[in-house]
């Protein structure tokens, strides 16, 4: 796999290996894996406050609403991208347009992968101290934060 970026119109990557097709829909699994909701993580110790039945009955739908909707929208690319190469080798391209709902997208997994695994800040981490489990999930991980870090440089982010 090779991530290019053009900054007129984002990144495009290029998928080489079929299997390439499985890690990039790998962010959605990621994402929704586990039972974990972000949209009720997002209001930090709100649920310790007197508003919380408000915040929860009125502001975490439309939070969680928004996390599927930048899911639903990278689903459909990398679908429509794997479709055009036939599962083969192809490109995907990341717009303008999208480069938020993949921002958004690879960070609800990065953050899903922590609340399952609880591996810690990454400089901290000892590769041949994690489980198999936990050593996919961090690589993972660190796959999803280069790509936000390739669409920050590029100011996409």
């Amino acid at each position: 796999m090779k991530i290019s970026a053009s900054p007129a119109e984002g990144l495009h990557i290029e998928v080489e290996e079929p299997g390439e097709w499985h890690l990039l829909t790998g962010i959605l699994r990621d994402a929704q894996g586990a039972g974990f909701d972000l949209a009720t993580q997002v209001g930090g110790r709100m649920d310790q406050t007197a508003a919380w039945n408000d915040w929860e009955e009125y502001v975490i739908p439309d939070i969680r609403a928004g996390f599927l909707e930048h899911l639903k929208t990278i689903l459909m690319a990398i679908e429509s991208a794997r479709l055009e190469a036939a599962g083969g080798p192809g490109l995907l391209w990341i717009t303008r347009e999208d480069a938020f709902h993949w921002y958004s997208a690879l960070n609800q997994a990065r953050l899903a992968i922590e609340a399952s695994h609880h591996l810690g800040p990454g400089e901290t981490i000892d590769p041949n101290r994690l489980s198999p489990a936990s050593l996919k999930a961090f690589i993972r991980s660190q796959f999803y934060c280069a790509i936000q870090s390739i669409l920050l440089d590029q100011g996409l982010g």
